[in-house]
């Protein structure tokens, strides 16, 4: 099912989780046997920095940016994080 189509009731059951979605919301289940709650609290706070990233407009050029930013950062501290791995 594709949320963003939903106009009606719809429920979709993926067994550990399961949205139901009427009108323009969507309430999502999730069994907490398999998510624990620091994960699930991480999963919205990047779902609400994603939303957060798209109304900021920024330049097209903003991700060149951040891949040469994560680009340099991973030459300077490569060795660290693979000491004793390779």
């Amino acid at each position: 099912m594709n949320i963003a189509s939903a106009n009606k009731k719809e429920n979709v059951n993926k067994s550990n989780f399961s949205i139901e979605c009427v009108g323009n919301q969507a309430v999502i289940k999730v069994d907490l046997s398999f998510v624990n709650i620091e994960s699930l609290n991480k999963m919205i706070e990047r779902l609400r920095i994603e939303e957060l990233i798209k109304k900021a407009d920024f330049r097209g050029d903003i991700a060149e940016i951040g891949s040469d930013i994560k680009k340099s950062w991973w030459q300077k501290n490569r060795e660290h994080y693979l000491r004793g791995v390779i």
